[in-house]
């Protein structure tokens, strides 16, 4: 009787005394989040090229707004209402380029403008900017001025 209980002892079973985890436990586990970890590169490349593209397209639709947003506010001194001749010296000034946080240079541009035939009137104005050194519009927008009057 006495050697039946020593067999079932779980002081005296050799599973129970082989405790923590082994070499091959160990390299195994290294390989699989090795795995787990080189399927998820691609992703965060991919994250990052499109952060990068995101920056520079809010940065030049931010300059699209200040754009708008300052053509609007046109006024001559004398003047409440805009005429078509300020918004036209407004329209030919030369932008200043902007750089974006990641360093890509930005070309805002007016489009030109024909003022109405007709008084109170709109004015149709766009401004586009792109990168430098290509023709690929960034962001653009449309906006429609009124005009009280020629000059």
């Amino acid at each position: 009787m006495e050697i039946f209980r020593f067999w079932h002892d779980p002081r005296f079973d050799a599973r129970a005394s082989e405790n923590g985890f082994g070499v091959v436990e160990v390299v195994i586990s290294i390989f699989l989040l090795s795995l787990l970890s080189i399927s998820f590169i691609p992703l965060l490349v991919n994250s990052i090229k499109s952060t990068g593209k995101n920056t520079t397209i809010a940065t030049a639709t931010q300059i699209v707004n200040q754009e708008i947003e300052g053509a609007r506010a046109v006024r001559s001194p004398t003047s409440t209402t805009p005429s078509c001749l300020d918004v036209t010296n407004f329209l030919n000034v030369t932008i200043a380029t902007v750089t974006d946080p990641r360093g890509v240079t930005l070309l805002p541009k007016w489009d030109a403008t024909t003022c109405p035939t007709s008084y109170p009137g709109v004015v149709r104005a766009r401004v586009s900017v792109t990168r430098s050194g290509s023709t690929n519009v960034v962001a653009q927008a449309v906006t429609l001025i009124y005009v009280a009057s020629a000059t």
